[in-house]
């Protein structure tokens, strides 16, 4: 019996996420190249609000980015490049609204003990580093370069080590984090994370989404004193210019 009630709540709820999508209408949108080569940086970083948001997110602890989810996303931002309307052309024409870079998608911050040998290894870009964990993570996603921040390293034990492959960080993190060397791990930020400027924010619902692009303005990196926000509601397939406010 709870195997015939489990099943049924499966079938239940793959039947409304493909209704929800249908409704929202992402399969009768197509990318064009200029929201693909202009926006995928954007997406990507909205997708990552998402998950950093909620630890419940089902990608949370997946470092490999979804590009379905990404790809939903750009979708949005298309359906409003589409639509007709003076709002429309405030947002991607006269202000062109981006949002700040603020996740690093390739580099993580490692506070370390400076004097073990695979760490002295590491700096020194000797691999292996003679830790098999250490390692086995390193080779897992690539890291093959570091920075020692401009400080005085070792005295300051901390640097950045980079990967050319692009992966949500959190998991990363927790990785790094059993190593015995390593004393703290945490993805790296952005300088374009300190006082935000313009924004660009999505709420997703059932059967419908609001995508808000933002301005700020002001001595923004010390916090903008002045914002103006356009919302819009896409559903199936289209986008409607909602309201705007500062």
């Amino acid at each position: 019996m709870k195997k015939i009630m489990y099943l049924i709540l499966i079938i239940f709820v793959f039947t409304n996420c493909e209704k929800d999508e249908g409704i929202i209408g992402y399969d009768k949108i197509e990318i064009e190249p200029y929201i693909l080569d202009n926006y995928h940086k954007d997406a990507l970083q909205i997708y990552f609000d998402e998950i950093t948001q909620d630890s419940n997110h089902p990608n949370y602890n997946n470092p490999i980015l979804d590009e379905t989810e990404i790809t939903k996303i750009l979708k949005i931002i298309q359906a409003v490049y589409n639509s007709n309307s003076s709002e429309r052309d405030t947002v991607f024409e006269i202000y062109q609204i981006h949002r700040d870079n603020c996740h690093d998608f390739n580099g993580i911050v490692l506070q370390v003990l400076t004097e073990t040998p695979e760490i002295v290894n590491l700096i020194n870009n000797v691999f292996p580093t003679g830790d098999s964990s250490l390692d086995n993570i390193l080779s897992t996603y690539n890291f093959n370069s570091v920075n020692t921040l401009y400080y005085s390293y070792p005295s300051f034990p901390f640097f950045i080590l980079y990967t050319k492959d692009t992966y949500n960080m959190i998991p990363v993190e927790n990785e790094f984090a059993e190593i015995e060397s390593i004393q703290l791990a945490e993805s790296h930020k952005n300088v374009d994370c300190f006082g935000f400027g313009d924004y660009i924010a999505l709420k997703r619902s059932g059967n419908f989404v609001l995508i808000t692009f933002t301005i700020g303005r002001g001595d923004c990196p010390s916090g903008c004193t002045y914002y103006k926000h356009w919302e819009f509601k896409v559903s199936n397939g289209n986008a409607r210019f909602i309201r705007s406010y500062k």
